[in-house]
């Protein structure tokens, strides 16, 4: 037969044409193929191998992407040609089946190459996403096609899988026919690859098959999964390379390894292994988790599943702790198994459907993501660690990414992309944010900063599990044990309001035994600060009590109100029967009069207002928090540190002694007290904002990745930024009127006291502390977290 020398050009031009099944189509379509006539001559071996040659050079000359192949070809756009042969295809299966039986090897080829087209628009089309596609699960395989009506239909028939066998064929390189002996393992495993191959679903770069052996082992026939990589793709001499390697380095035949799939052989091509039968991560996560579950203005998640983040970590854990074992017994076995995944992503996950156990799939780099392969790299991309992405030799902690990364899917059900931990952590979980974070840093040598197990990396996941099981006991205990976490942000938060201590004290009373209970664990971690912080925590919630409970008191006796309270009466016979309280009544100067409301009453309504703000105030941004964890010799951002944990302390009691005072004391002290309580605020808000500006300046100049790479990122920055001016401004004014109030030059007393009441309730207890605190408090946490990797990094 006369070789026509077909091109792609040619051949998209004859496909573009066959609008139906004549006998003048077929002719023209089996010339371009080198196929013989329907009713010529059969072709010998030599002619067989030339169009077989043929066809491999026709679909690896099939541009990557759309644009690629519009401006080359043309006419309509690769959709267009998509379209077409769709048409073409399943319309061949209505023929008779003797017009499909002389039609069978053109239709294989045009199918295969219709596979090709499909496979290239859908790996585009993902790539093209900003998040995992929502629609891609059980119910729809694709996001450009019908699977089920084309690439399921197209791949059982049998002339495909007969072109898919001879095209993929691990090609030997010398014709002649050769003793099993003389076989490569590809070849003699490629005979386990007959008809009946199904088609199971779409990769990255590839279209992946599943079938049964020829043969039956033990009495049963084995199913296989047949990665085929989409021939356009094997042009790349590195995709190559590492697909033919692929059996060799990750063969696990030998190992009784429950978490890795067995690889029989690989090709330049393709590779053949077990078939599990499972869905992969991805599909199973986009089952449980709503597509809704999160702030759709700023694409925050609302959530936290504490109770999946824990099984799905275990699960993740033991499987890499699995691959690790392994690779620890691959020099005794002559393998190349390194103990890195490399590429390990929700759809490189298959979750068994026996058992439920993580089985790792396509190990090693993704040439998506090195940018070796032309486009996009695509959502899945986030989960991969930025020394693979970027190609460098060593990526022994690649894993330790993508295994951060998937902790924060399987907590929140969402796949951030900016590279950072979501704020609901730093707000519900913080020791949870913390361990996540030492894993995430873009660079590997500050990964395991305060996690390190002291071990080499080939050895760590085991002792890193216990560590995640650690502190996914301490974010529970410090919800009390509530599994799912919610946040409310904005005016959803009012209902926050009812706490004014904002449950902090039974917090950090919880983390504390949880602390202590696990100190006494052989290594575990010990937190130099927990006492500090309990003591703090609950000197406040102690002395909001002792305030509140004399405020009221005072203004009960003011109206000279008898409410009946045995232990005031007890105290006053014990005391000798007086009137009044014992020892305090005693503090009170010559003019202060009880009862005496008119005079007492604007004391008494600025005191309140203080004394259920400011513990509000502490409890809600400074307290579980130290700016200290920055550490000793660090210079100014240590004199910083310690002058910022000084004016967070004082918060958390001197604002309650100004309003004991007041109320004990002096009442005329009211304006004075009350400007001093507003300086001190106003300080510490300046304080604390120079110190989260100077770790994060600290921070990006050691380029730590952790923080949010602009300041308008770093949720509440932007709001404490705005509170130093607008509390500076009402520091000043306080000050400049109280004075007046105090030396009689103002006589204004009830409007000034109702005014300053009302600011306290309104702007600082519900709009600043209740509604603005918690996104405050993110900035404040994540800021403490940067500055103890800051320490570490010295």
């Amino acid at each position: 037969m006369e070789n026509r020398g077909a091109t792609p050009d040619l051949l998209l031009a004859a496909l573009r044409e066959l609008t139906g099944h004549s006998d003048g189509d077929l002719a023209r379509l089996r010339e371009l193929l080198e196929l013989p006539a329907a009713d010529g001559e059969p072709e010998n071996a030599r002619q067989r191998t030339r169009r077989l040659t043929s066809w491999r050079r026709l679909l690896q000359d099939v541009p990557l992407d759309e644009r690629s192949f519009d401006d080359r070809f043309g006419q309509g756009g690769r959709q267009d040609v998509i379209t077409r042969l769709t048409a073409w295809c399943l319309g061949h299966l209505g023929q008779g089946e003797e017009r499909r039986a002389r039609q069978a090897e053109p239709f294989g080829f045009v199918a295969l190459f219709l596979l090709t087209l499909l496979g290239l628009a859908e790996s585009e089309a993902r790539r093209s996403l900003p998040q995992p596609p929502p629609g891609t699960g059980p119910g729809r395989r694709a996001l450009t096609h019908d699977c089920d009506a084309v690439c399921d239909v197209l791949v059982a028939e049998d002339a495909v899988a007969d072109t898919v066998v001879a095209v993929y064929h691990p090609r030997p390189r010398s014709a002649r026919r050769r003793a099993d002996a003389d076989l490569t393992p590809a070849e003699r495993e490629w005979r386990a690859v007959r008809r009946g191959l199904r088609f199971h679903r779409h990769g990255s770069t590839s279209l992946i098959l599943r079938g049964t052996t020829a043969g039956a082992v033990h009495g049963s026939r084995p199913e296989f999964a047949l990665k085929l990589i989409l021939y356009p793709f094997t042009r790349i001499p590195t995709l190559t390379r590492a697909t033919r390697e692929y059996a060799e380095t990750y063969g696990t035949a030998d190992t009784g390894s429950r978490h890795l799939v067995r690889v029989w052989a690989s090709f330049d091509s393709w590779i053949l292994m077990d078939f599990i039968e499972g869905r992969t991560l991805a599909e199973l996560l986009h089952e449980e988790w709503d597509p809704g579950g999160g702030d759709a203005a700023t694409g925050q998640a609302l959530s936290l599943r504490l109770d999946r983040l824990r099984e799905k970590g275990v699960l993740l854990f033991e499987a890499l702790e699995d691959l690790q074992r392994v690779a620890r017994d691959a020099p005794a076995r002559g393998d190349r198994l390194t103990g890195v995944h490399a590429d390990l992503s929700p759809s490189n996950v298959i979750v068994s459907g026996t058992d439920g156990a993580f089985r790792l799939i396509d190990l090693g780099r993704n040439y998506l993501y090195t940018h070796t392969i032309t486009g996009t790299p695509g959502a899945e991309s986030s989960y991969i660690a930025p020394e693979v992405r970027s190609g460098d030799a060593d990526i022994a902690r690649a894993d330790l990414y993508s295994l951060g990364r998937l902790l924060i899917l399987f907590g929140t059900g969402r796949a951030d992309t900016d590279g950072v931990v979501p704020d609901i952590f730093y707000m519900r979980a913080v020791p949870l944010a913390r361990f996540i974070e030492d894993l995430i840093d873009a660079d590997p040598a500050r990964r395991l900063l305060l996690f390190a197990t002291g071990h080499e990396p080939v050895f760590f996941f085991e002792e890193l599990k216990s560590r995640f099981l650690d502190e996914l006991e301490m974010a529970q205990a410090a919800e009390n044990g509530e599994s799912d976490l919610r946040t409310e942000t904005g005016w959803r938060a009012l209902p926050g309001l009812l706490r004014p201590l904002a449950g902090d004290p039974g917090r950090e009373w919880r983390l504390w035994r949880t602390h202590r209970r696990q100190n006494a664990r052989p290594g575990a971690y010990r937190d130099r600060f927990a006492n500090w912080l309990l003591v703090c925590s609950l000197a406040s919630a102690l002395i909001w009590a002792v305030t509140n409970a004399t405020v009221i008191t005072w203004l009960l006796r003011d109206f000279d109100l008898d409410w009946g309270n045995k232990l005031v009466e007890l105290i006053q016979h014990l005391d000798g029967g007086t009137d009044g309280f014992p020892i305090v009544d005693a503090w009170r100067h010559a003019d202060y009069r009880l009862p005496d409301w008119r005079a007492n009453l604007p004391a008494r309504m600025i005191g309140l207002s203080y004394a259920i703000a400011a513990p509000k105030y502490y409890q809600t941004l400074f307290a579980g928090l130290t700016p200290l964890v920055i550490g000793r010799r660090t210079g100014s951002l240590g004199r910083l540190a310690l002058a910022t944990e000084v004016i967070m302390r004082t918060m958390a009691v001197v604002p309650c002694l100004l309003v004991l005072a007041v109320t004990l004391v002096e009442p005329r002290w009211w304006p004075v007290n009350s400007a001093i309580g507003q300086c001190l605020t106003c300080l510490a808000n300046f304080l604390t904002l120079a110190y989260i500006r100077a770790v994060i300046t600290r921070s990006r100049r050691l380029g730590l990745s952790t923080l949010p790479s602009e300041d308008g990122k770093i949720t509440g920055l932007p709001a404490l930024a705005q509170w130093v001016p607008t509390s500076f401004f009402y520091a000043t004014a306080v000050l400049s009127i109280g004075t007046l109030l105090y030396l009689g030059i103002l006589h204004d007393v009830y409007v000034y006291a109702l005014a300053v009441t009302s600011t306290n309730i309104f702007l600082f207890y519900v709009i600043k502390c209740g509604i603005g605190g918690p996104a405050v408090r993110v900035a404040m946490v994540r800021t403490c977290l940067a500055a103890e990797r800051v320490a570490r990094c010295r």
